[in-house]
């Protein structure tokens, strides 16, 4: 049968990786922004915790505030940013005129949703819904209940509707994407041509928004249900949530599994899609942030996904609270058991204090990178270099002395990456499945250190140093802050640094000795013609990671890409993500990769008719030059 063909399973699973590949460039763009607004809100909520508990004046608290709320922004958006990404990434043509598009959807279909909810205020000035077949709100049908619950909320000011956040956007902009690549060419009637070709496309998906809203908001809330029922599942695997620190076997198993494929995807470019759910769903995780009315916290919003939860954490940590009698017995019959131990009775009041970051979050998937970026990769450049050939031995060190310098500094790894995949590929299987421990350790230890996107020094100073200083407010509200309260029950963030150094480091650094000297595994400066292809590639990530306003892709380089792909008439697509040059071609028998090769790149990946080229961060003006001599 055709179906059972090895070419017909073939020209799949290249149409598959294709789309892959394109949803993981596409979703690279909000992520890029995250770090930046990470970095923000690190600051601000960290300084803003230790200004208000040690009385910095108000002046500060002020100051960390703006920085704060300045950085939560984009977290609060990330729903239209995903949308408005995808529907960029995927649309053919007119890229702009898609997210602006996918925008609008995003906006119309929130709004259908909290319109249908018929939204009014009832004789106490109560906000109330008139329509509720889900019973969100209760019999009450008060929008308090509903956002006590963590089902109802307000999203860009749009209250009350239900926050559809990634997946949302990843809905709205597959679905824009879709409808912009079928109408941006439209024809109509003469006497509506006005509204043809890509101002068709707003239109379209208008209404596709208001369809899309009405489907939402009855069939939502079945896959809010089926997430965290998912999520819980795999959390009950993973002990999420689990205060006893060595019942945690099993979890820490699925956290290994986890560091382990991460690592392996790297060189495709795929584990942005992998990650994704980890970090933005109850599969990451699940917790109730506070709400907070005239300095009283009076309800909770059920808040999703490793990394949202955690910069959601860094905005309560090291701060005091009294609780209405509603939040209070909101905790008791939500089970939210994690703050049963940070609350306490002041005469009738109950009050809370987040004196640290609370175990629902599982950042051990991002914790677990800080290890591997900072200790295990430089210890394997280091090994590198004392394997290397004495003559060769001063210009290894200066090229990979470089590399390891930014992987620990940056959490740029791709310099030392490329400077053994290539030559060695057992020794990437073997970093794989080493840094997987580092993930498994983060897990075990509950470590509570998130980072923005490259896990290197600087993420570990704003997203684990910092939070875990300026956490030190113990039950009664009293200052406390120690070296030793930073990984006994604040964010774990030193444990990184004892177990990276202790077991990480030594790890990768005999493995890839013993491997490098008894297989002779051509890795740099070991003086074969596989050294010279290692040594190239690493200095041309260096220079492109560490200097690039000193590299200028000239007109010529633009045309032996070109050439190099087979010609103008070959390329069907152009893209980019953060590192590579991504395109599709007509026949990939036509490449020429010695051209290519002579580009600057540190690495091409071929899979079918799609074929990676690894530039570095230059790439997108690489793209840029490559998509104005095409004429695209």
């Amino acid at each position: 049968m055709k179906l059972f063909k090895k070419e017909t399973w073939k020209v799949f699973g290249t149409k598959t990786t294709s789309k892959i590949s394109n949803l993981s460039r596409a979703i690279v763009f909000p992520i890029a922004i995250l770090p930046i607004a990470g970095i923000l809100l690190g600051i601000g909520g960290g300084f803003l915790a230790a200004a208000q508990t040690h009385g910095w004046g108000i002046g500060w608290v002020n100051f960390f505030q703006v920085i704060k709320t300045i950085g939560n922004v984009v977290f609060s958006c990330l729903g239209i940013l995903f949308a408005s990404s995808i529907a960029f990434g995927f649309a053919k043509k007119s890229k702009g005129v898609a997210a602006v598009s996918a925008m609008i959807a995003f906006m119309t279909m929130t709004v259908t949703v909290s319109a249908l909810f018929l939204p009014h205020l009832n004789q106490n000035k109560e906000l109330i819904v008139g329509f509720d077949p889900w019973k969100i709100t209760g019999d009450s049908k008060l929008v308090e209940i509903g956002k006590n619950k963590g089902m109802l909320s307000s999203v860009m000011g749009i209250n009350p509707t239900m926050d559809l956040s990634v997946l949302g956007g990843i809905i709205v902009g597959s679905l824009t994407a879709i409808v912009h690549n079928k109408t941006y060419n439209i024809k109509v009637p003469r006497m509506l041509s006005f509204f043809g070709g890509e101002k068709f496309v707003p239109i379209a998906t208008f209404f596709m928004g208001i369809a899309l809203g009405v489907v939402i908001f009855f069939v939502w809330p079945i896959m809010m249900i089926a997430l965290f029922q998912i999520g819980s599942g795999l959390g009950t695997w993973m002990n999420v949530g689990s205060k006893e620190e060595y019942a945690r076997t099993s979890g820490s198993i699925a956290a290994y599994f986890f560091g382990v494929f991460e690592q392996l995807l790297i060189p495709t470019g795929l584990h942005h899609v992998f990650y994704t759910p980890f970090w933005f769903t109850s599969v990451g995780g699940t917790w109730y942030a506070p709400e907070i009315s005239d300095g009283v916290i009076t309800g909770w919003n059920l808040t999703q996904g490793a990394y949202t939860i955690f910069f959601e954490q860094m905005n309560w940590i090291g701060r005091s609270f009294e609780l209405s009698e509603e939040a209070y017995q909101s905790i008791l019959d939500n089970n939210m058991t994690s703050y049963l131990d940070i609350i306490y009775k002041s005469g009738d009041v109950w009050n809370i204090s987040f004196n640290h970051f609370t175990t629902e979050v599982g950042t051990g998937f991002m914790s677990g990178r800080f290890a591997v970026y900072n200790y295990g990769l430089p210890a394997a450049g280091l090994a590198m270099i004392f394997l290397a050939k004495p003559e060769n031995k001063k210009e290894v060190t200066g090229i990979l002395g470089s590399a390891i310098v930014t992987s620990m500094a940056t959490g740029i790894i791709e310099p030392l990456i490329f400077s053994f995949i290539f030559v060695a590929p057992l020794l990437f299987g073997v970093h794989a499945l080493i840094g997987g421990l580092s993930y498994l350790f983060a897990y075990l230890l509950n470590i509570q250190a998130g980072n923005g996107f490259t896990a290197g020094m600087i993420d570990y100073v704003f997203f684990g140093l910092i939070p875990g200083y300026s956490s030190g407010v113990d039950i009664i509200g009293k200052s406390e802050i120690t070296i030793f309260g930073m990984f006994a029950g604040r964010n774990g963030s030193l444990w990184i640094m004892i177990y990276g150094l202790l077991i990480i480091a030594p790890a990768y650094f005999f493995s890839f000795w013993s491997l490098i000297k008894f297989k002779d595994l051509k890795t740099p400066g070991r003086n074969s013609q596989e050294e010279d292809i290692a040594l190239q590639k690493t200095e041309q990530s260096l220079n492109k990671t560490k200097n690039s306003k000193d590299i200028v892709y000239t007109i010529e380089q633009t045309n032996k890409i070109i050439n190099g792909l087979g010609g103008q008439e070959n390329i069907l697509e152009v893209n980019n993500c953060a590192s590579r040059l991504r395109i599709k071609v007509k026949d990939s028998r036509l490449i020429n990769e010695d051209i290519l090769n002579q580009t600057g790149n540190m690495g091409i990946i071929k899979k079918g008719e799609n074929i990676q080229i690894i530039y570095g961060p230059q790439v997108s003006n690489i793209s840029l030059n490559v998509k104005e001599k095409l004429g695209r």
